[in-house]
């Protein structure tokens, strides 16, 4: 992937992450998921369910609203 095309997309490469600190970053995640409050997971899981709504494709937006709703908005 070109380094342009990662940094449009938000990927960049870290020079400090070797192949053990996947097991770390893992143990992190999992401590700071446990430690979260109920209200602060579900603003967090909120705000990810809006953006990928936000961001995809009419077509699919509608399939998923009546999937998710089923009424037919059109």
């Amino acid at each position: 992937m070109s380094k342009i095309k990662e940094q449009l997309i938000g990927y960049e490469q870290n020079d400090w992450i070797s192949n053990d600190d996947h097991v770390r970053v893992d143990e992190v995640t999992e401590y700071l998921l446990y430690a979260m409050s109920v209200a602060e997971m579900q603003q967090a899981a909120k705000q990810h369910i809006q953006h990928d709504l936000y961001t995809m494709a009419r077509s699919d937006f509608e399939k998923v609203h009546y999937d998710t709703i089923g009424v037919h908005t059109k």
